[in-house]
């Protein structure tokens, strides 16, 4: 039938295996004997997804997750070992900064033969040569060999060549990352530019705060399979709940890994049924609630822009627990992290008793921008050496509006004034025939 017409990718049950040899002689015996001598890694392992049109999809997962071997296959620079990937419409990728660039060619002969290599004509290449150079910000070495450049500068180019194509799919892994704060601005404009053009921006990254404010939708990664496609913010929170969870092996090994993080939940999902029908505690102690409170003590949800409010945080103690840290985390519906603090930053730990509940309050002077928020926060137990190890984790636990006078630019009013207005008249001098 085909991939529909708003589909710009489509991959079912994609799977990619190396095999894995002990030593190289094994290949060869293999060959001859026609008896495995190989162990099987797979990269990849029943992938499915449909990415469409227009869409700016981030990808995330820890090191080995299988995102990388995605993007080559992608790309068509990497072979499937089985599945379906339908590509709709023209690719430029971003795989490894420098890929395809000779190092003994300079700047600007590693342009054409890079534009040339994504389909660019000899005319177009001309048309683009002096934009490119320019994005680059490379005018003054353009002219010099590759291998001279830093990576800073490598990745400049890079970029600049592939993002002068207009590509209906742009892949980019991990290169986001490269270059100086100003460069990286500069490349996030003009993948926005390419979204809002219709194309499809599809990459990778560890920086939740980019898939953020970038991505319509994000997938999560771990050990080959694609464990979650959802909406960048629920996306971020299963990975910073993958993370936590393998921080906290001990709970991992005890199969108790959904105990420690909870979405808008309650403390009974900080409990396991037994098969007896009892139920246990599976985490140390677990957050009740947060309640926030204006200068009456009256729980409010619409804070006004530059008056004083406290964060009331209610846990409760399963077991008892020494030197235990508790935070809270403000957040944009999006997922952009506002503003956190936690009882660590403010040089005291917490101490609590089996069956004991605890109240914590923080302050919060409301210095936010008119719009929606979320708060949540969470519990960590402090280990020697400045360790620490996750108690419990809970998000989305209330939604608060904040009404500002819209007289600042941002997300916080950082209270900056005018100073003064200085200026001086001069006479000019005439001029002698």
């Amino acid at each position: 039938m085909g991939i529909p017409d708003r589909t710009a990718l489509r991959v079912e049950n994609l799977s990619k295996m190396y095999k894995i040899y002990a030593n190289p002689r094994d290949i060869i015996k293999e060959m001859i004997f026609q008896k495995p001598q190989h162990r099987e890694f797979w990269a990849l392992q029943d992938v499915s997804f449909e990415v469409t049109k227009g869409q700016v999809v981030g990808v995330v997962g820890r090191n080995g997750a299988g995102k990388s071997t995605l993007l080559k296959i992608l790309a068509c620079t990497l072979d499937k070992t089985s599945g379906v990937v339908e590509v709709n419409g023209r690719i430029s990728a971003i795989l490894e900064l420098g890929t395809g660039f000779n190092p003994e060619y300079t700047g600007r002969e590693n342009i054409f033969m890079g534009c040339t290599y994504q389909g660019m004509s000899r005319q177009e290449i001309d048309r683009k040569m002096d934009q490119i150079i320019e994005f680059s910000e490379l005018q003054d070495v353009i002219d010099q060999k590759f291998r001279t450049y830093s990576s800073g500068m490598q990745a400049r180019l890079t970029f600049s060549t592939a993002m002068s194509v207009d590509p209906d799919i742009f892949i980019i892994d991990e290169a986001l990352a490269a270059g100086d704060a100003l460069f990286q601005e500069k490349c996030y404009r003009r993948i926005r530019e390419i979204a809002e053009s219709g194309a499809t921006v599809f990459f990778v990254t560890h920086a939740l705060s980019t898939i953020y404010s970038l991505c319509d939708e994000a997938m999560l990664f771990s050990k080959g399979k694609l464990l979650l496609e959802d909406e960048p913010r629920v996306v971020g929170y299963a990975y910073e709940k993958l993370l936590a969870d393998e921080r906290n092996t001990a709970y991992r090994s005890n199969g108790n890994n959904n105990s420690l993080y909870t979405v808008g939940g309650s403390p009974d999902q900080s409990w396991e049924i037994l098969l007896d029908g009892e139920k246990q505690p599976t985490s140390k102690a677990v957050l009740q609630s947060f309640v926030i409170l204006n200068q009456d003590n009256v729980p409010v949800s619409i804070l006004s822009h530059g008056e004083t409010y406290s964060i009331r945080i209610m846990l409760y103690c399963f077991e008892s627990i020494n030197d235990m840290s508790v935070s809270f985390r403000i957040e944009q519906p999006s997922g952009v992290v506002v503003y956190g603090l936690s009882s660590t930053f403010c040089d005291t730990l917490i101490s609590g008793q089996a069956g004991e509940s605890i109240t914590v309050e923080f302050s919060l002077p409301c210095w936010l921008q008119s719009g929606s928020y979320l708060i949540g926060g969470g519990i960590a137990e402090m280990l020697p050496l400045g360790e620490f190890k996750i108690v419990h984790i809970l998000r989305d636990a209330q939604q608060f509006e904040v009404v500002a006078p819209n007289k600042f630019q941002g997300i916080v009013d950082l209270q900056s004034q005018l100073l003064s207005i200085h200026s001086e008249t001069h006479e000019l001098d005439s001029a002698e025939d």
